[in-house]
């Protein structure tokens, strides 16, 4: 068996998802290739265990302010981007922002940002390009 090949078979043993589909399977997945305990991830987020736990489990989203910090641990976005509502949302977390903080750098009221975000209305060509820098992972070049 080559070496790759057990490496596979021993993630595959571990729980390692082929292809992970929640935001829970993600994390779950790099936790166990990097070889670390639930306790080891909540610690580099300020977290509780039972906290990260249920993020895991998928039975509790983080909080905005704490996506910049799991994206970093990642090091991808977890989700497809299928819509402006999904860009809007990724913008959000990858700023770790708020409705308000993010409409406040776009330079829009936060009722706007909201329709963009839940698909009722389309930003104009500059908010997109606003949008679309902000969506950006952590680290990643201006």
């Amino acid at each position: 068996m080559s070496q790759e090949a057990l490496k596979t078979f021993i993630l595959r043993k571990k729980g390692v998802i082929p292809y992970p589909k929640t935001l829970g399977e993600h994390l779950r997945n790099r936790r166990l290739k990097l070889d670390l305990r639930q306790e080891d991830v909540a610690g580099k987020f300020g977290t509780l265990r039972e906290v990260y736990e249920r993020w895991e489990r998928d039975e509790r989203q983080p909080v905005v302010s704490e996506w910049p910090g799991i994206l970093s641990f990642l090091g991808y976005y977890p989700a497809p981007e299928k819509s402006v509502a999904d860009l809007v949302l990724k913008a959000r977390r990858c700023q770790g922002a708020d409705q308000k903080r993010l409409a406040n750098s776009i330079g829009v009221i936060h009722q706007q940002l909201r329709r963009w975000e839940h698909g009722s209305e389309i930003p104009d060509q500059n908010a997109m390009h606003c949008l679309v820098r902000m969506a950006r992972l952590p680290g990643a070049c201006p």
